[in-house]
């Protein structure tokens, strides 16, 4: 392994740090703004962004090898799911502050916000069952509870698309993983 890998390795709280940096860039730029920040819009675009990039690990270790950064990757993938689960908490922390008890309410009646409470509910299970203990206990289950993440992350992005209705966008961020994913099943059809 690298000498960075073994140094964070060893000191996971600069793995925090750099993954934390983001969320003070979004404090800062709020507070920087004119007129309101969008505090809801930040936070949910970093959790979207760190699900993509922990979903693209796998299939980018299978299409390069095992180089220092891919390896690097693999080490920390969980570290990228459960800073998601982190942005997320306070994406919903940023949406329950400005929304009223019977807004609340409707919004587990529109397709579009509901989507982003039951990807909320995935990522929770997977940072709940995220250390190394909940690993050994759960055995051969805790990857199958792993795999649900496909799924969450198929809701988060429609969450994403629909409540902003920004398709282009969550398009254009999805592609790479989208490409990475079908070259990794056309790879293992062809394997088959």
């Amino acid at each position: 392994p690298t000498t960075m890998a073994m140094t964070t390795a060893r000191k996971p709280y600069l793995i925090w740090l750099l993954l934390a940096l983001p969320a003070l860039y979004i404090v800062v730029h709020g507070m920087m703004a004119g007129g309101r920040p969008n505090y809801l819009r930040n936070t949910g675009l970093m959790a979207c962004w760190l699900v993509i990039a922990a979903l693209a690990v796998t299939p980018l270790a299978m299409l390069f090898g095992p180089q220092g950064w891919i390896v690097w990757l693999r080490q920390h993938r969980r570290y990228l799911g459960v800073a998601a689960f982190t942005y997320s908490c306070l994406h919903l922390a940023v949406f329950l502050k400005d929304t009223n008890p019977a807004a609340l309410l409707r919004s587990f009646t529109r397709p579009e916000i509901l989507t982003g409470w039951l990807g909320f509910a995935v990522l929770a299970a997977m940072a709940a069952t995220s250390n190394d203990r909940a690993v050994r206990q759960m055995g051969t289950g805790w990857k199958k509870l792993q795999q649900l993440i496909y799924g969450g992350a198929l809701l988060i992005l429609w969450h994403w698309a629909f409540s902003e209705k920004q398709y282009l966008e969550v398009a254009i961020y999805v592609a790479p993983l989208l490409l990475l994913t079908l070259w990794r099943l056309a790879r293992r059809h062809i394997e088959a």
